[in-house]
Formats: structure tokens, sequence, C-alpha cells
């Protein structure tokens, strides 16, 4: 089984970009868990039918989990992907992680992720990891494979760059960073800059997602690109990076984050 984690700067478009490999898994007969790691419950939209918003995790169990919780828990979405989300507390109330934490415990304790059951399970995360709930996929070993969702901009690969350092943190734990995908928000950006960051943390790019109106078109009928536009050039890149990703055995590169001051030096050397 294939545990593959996205991490990325929130309204980077990891979400879109982790339906997409899962989309694309299932469409070549894989059996695909896909789990929304965000309280704003939104990862599985393009992948499940029917009702917009499934059950959470925290809605579902709170702080009590038993059996009888699991049929309402892991959703049936589309070419049979089983979609997960953890959910969250109220705005402005209590802690974001916590239904991440949840949601772990709850596949642990139902054995859900240990057995044949899937060939691959997506982790899609709310990247700033800023505490240990969203990073717990990476402390308590679910997750293997990282990948990192990024644009051009200064703070996306801030964002990227301290991600590295969680990675890093919880390398003995038998993880490793994969590689970036560039999600990009100006098709004419320097690309050099970008394998150049890449290169300085120990990591490479897998691949780069043009901007596209068709991204948006797909959405609007709440499907993935490579449903809706299989074969349009953004749709062919994302399974491309897909079967790259889940092929991808590079167990034992660690990451070398930057300090903030040289993420900001190499930026203006830059």
């Amino acid at each position: 089984m294939e545990s593959i984690a996205f991490y990325g700067k929130g309204g980077i478009g990891k979400s879109f970009i982790a339906a997409n490999m899962s989309y694309h898994f299932a469409k070549k007969g894989k059996k695909v868990l896909h789990i929304g790691c965000d309280p704003k419950h939104d990862s599985t939209f393009l992948l499940t039918k029917g009702d917009l918003r499934i059950l959470t995790v925290l809605d579902a169990i709170g702080d009590k989990i038993t059996s009888s919780n699991i049929p309402g828990i892991i959703n049936k979405g589309k070419l049979g992907i089983e979609c997960i989300e953890s959910g969250g507390p109220p705005p402005g109330v209590g802690c974001a992680g916590r239904g991440v934490a949840r949601t772990l415990e709850f596949l642990q304790e139902n054995r859900i992720v240990g057995s044949s059951r899937y060939d691959v399970v997506i982790y899609d995360i709310l990247g700033d990891v800023v505490c240990g709930g969203f990073a717990a996929p990476l402390r308590l070993g679910f997750a293997k494979k990282v990948v990192i969702v990024t644009s051009e901009e200064v703070m996306s690969l801030y964002a990227a760059n301290n991600i590295t350092k969680a990675i890093n943190t919880y390398f003995e734990n038998g993880i490793y960073l994969a590689g970036l995908i560039v999600n990009l928000k100006d098709n004419e950006a320097n690309r050099d800059i970008l394998h150049d960051f890449a290169c300085r943390i120990n990591s490479e790019i897998l691949g780069f997602i043009s901007r596209s109106t068709l991204v948006s078109r797909a959405e609007r009928e709440r499907k993935t690109l490579v449903e809706k536009f299989p074969q349009s050039p953004e749709a062919k890149e994302l399974s491309r990076i897909a079967d790259i990703v889940y092929n991808h055995k590079l167990k034992y590169r660690r990451p070398t984050p930057m300090r903030d001051d040289e993420f900001f030096d190499f930026i203006r050397k830059g």
C-alpha cells in the first residue's frame, strides 16, 4: 500500500491536485482511500456523489470511537474511491488539528489502513504545519511519502520550506519528501528559481501545473480535471505526476530546510 501526504499553503490548490491524483489512481484500477485533513472539510468535494457535505469524523464520533461509526464516516465516491473528512470545530472554537488527530485514531483503532483493503491512501493536509495535529500523519508514521504543493510566490515557498522542517523532524519515522508540485499562478514565472529552491532543500520538482480556465470549469461541474478534460495538457501532466509519485522509491533523501534568514536571502538573490 502506498500512503502519500499532500501538504501546502492554504489556497495553493493542494486539495484540487490531491483529488485529481485519487481519481487518476482509481481510474487505473487502484483501490483508493482519500482522507481530507482540513477543518474546511472540502477535500473530497470533487470525488463524492450526492450530498455536497459528507459526515466528518468529528461530527460522527466526537471523543468516542465505536465500530458502528464506520459506515457513516467512510463514504463511497466516484470510481469506488472511499472518502473521509476529518472535520473541525466551529470557527473560533477549539483546535483545528484535533479532527486530524481523531481521524488517525479512528483509522488505527479500526485497522482501516493497516490491511490490504487499499492500494493507495491519500492524505490531503492543511500545510501551514503550526501544530502537532496537522503534523500527526508524519509524527505517527501514517504517511510515508510527502509531496509539497507550492507556487512561484514567495509565501508559498516559505510555507514549503517550513513543511520540510516538519519532514526533517519526523524523518526517522520512515517518511520522506518525494518532491514538489508547482501549481503556477503565472505561467511565465521563472522556473529556474523553483528548480534552485528544490535543489536547496535537497528535493526535486515533480512537475508544473499551468494556470488554466479549464480548472474552474471542471470544478463548477464538481469534477476533477482528469475526469472532465482528460486530454487537456494540464490533466495529462497531473496523470504523469501521479504515476511518478506512485512509483517513487527514493526513500532516504532527507530534506535540508533553510533557516528563515537563509530563505529570505535566497529569495533576494533569486
